[in-house]
């Protein structure tokens, strides 16, 4: 087995990662914008529509990692199918097209994947103790690493498409000082009992997921490339003042920001800056590995011992 490819079926997008695990290193990877975490949390099925689109996106994602040589290719689910109640029709909608089935990971094992990926990375390599956290569209994922060790792993509904649906009403006007004293209240009850105190002090703190990525791309649009992958809170607290205070289609003309994510990002940022406080972080530092580098990790180990 000399290349490795792992579909990630998120909750706000797919991506497929190829590796070379002879060279290790990354032949491609492409990302297919489709969102299957509902709307309505009540809502738990995928309608035949949903399943439809999203089993299509999946096959040019296969056909691509096929395209560069893929030996083997997992595709793996992960919030949004975990809650879903027809995850079964969706799989055997994938086997059809495809001819590969659908792996769902637990949410504990999602956050130890994630730190695998985040362990993976060449650029944070030289450090012993890391505190990480994945912010997708379902979960957000939150582990420490102190040297090759997982210490700790843990997977909370607080993804950004499911909290700008429970706590902002869906984000489709300005976010008033009012429910973003709210929104962070519920936040910080949820993440209090989680994240070390004052974890900035010991520990790097990384950024991982489609939020921080946009950040970084923000910063690159307005003349503020990142260095070294940081990301400073003082800008992201700016970001968020400015994104709240922008009614959805005002936020589609701020640079740098894909317009397919103009929606969520209040609830992210707004969720960042909880983090941050958290932590007493001046900064985040960006990683573009997470979940499927993760698994593409074990599998080259090739012991499973993760799932």
């Amino acid at each position: 087995m000399r290349n490795i490819a792992v579909v990630d079926l998120g909750s706000n997008s797919f991506k497929v990662s190829v590796v070379d695990v002879v060279q290790q290193k990354e032949l491609g990877r492409l990302t297919e914008s489709i969102r299957i975490f509902p709307e309505n949390e009540a809502q738990t099925t995928l309608s035949p529509e949903k399943i439809k689109l999203a089993t299509e996106a999946v096959g040019r994602l296969v056909a691509f990692a096929r395209e560069k040589a893929a030996d083997k290719i997992v595709l793996l689910g992960t919030s949004a199918l975990r809650e879903c109640t027809n995850r079964e029709d969706f799989s055997r909608a994938l086997q059809s097209t495809t001819g590969l089935s659908l792996l769902t990971v637990s949410g504990e094992v999602e956050a130890r994947l994630a730190s695998e990926g985040v362990r993976s990375d060449p650029d944070y390599a030289g450090y012993d103790r890391i505190i990480g956290f994945d912010l997708g569209g379902g979960s957000l994922e939150i582990f420490e690493l102190r040297g090759p060790r997982c210490m700790l792993a843990k997977s909370l509904p607080l993804g950004s498409v499911r909290l700008t649906h429970s706590l902002l009403h869906g984000a489709k006007s300005i976010i008033t000082q009012e429910q973003q004293e709210y929104f962070q209240k519920e936040i910080l009850n949820s993440l209090q009992e989680v994240i070390p105190i004052n974890a900035a002090e010991n520990a790097l703190i990384i950024g991982a997921g489609g939020a921080f990525v946009v950040i970084a791309m923000y910063l690159e649009a307005i003349g503020e490339k990142p260095v070294g992958g940081r990301l400073p809170v003082l800008r992201i607290r700016e970001l968020k003042d400015k994104i709240c205070k922008l009614t959805p289609e005002e936020r589609r003309d701020l640079p740098g920001i894909p317009a397919d994510r103009c929606d969520i990002m209040p609830a992210a940022l707004l969720t960042i800056c909880v983090l941050a406080d958290l932590c007493k972080a001046e900064c985040f530092y960006l990683s573009h590995r997470g979940v499927r580098h993760g698994m593409i990790q074990v599998l080259m180990r090739d012991n499973g011992g993760l799932i």
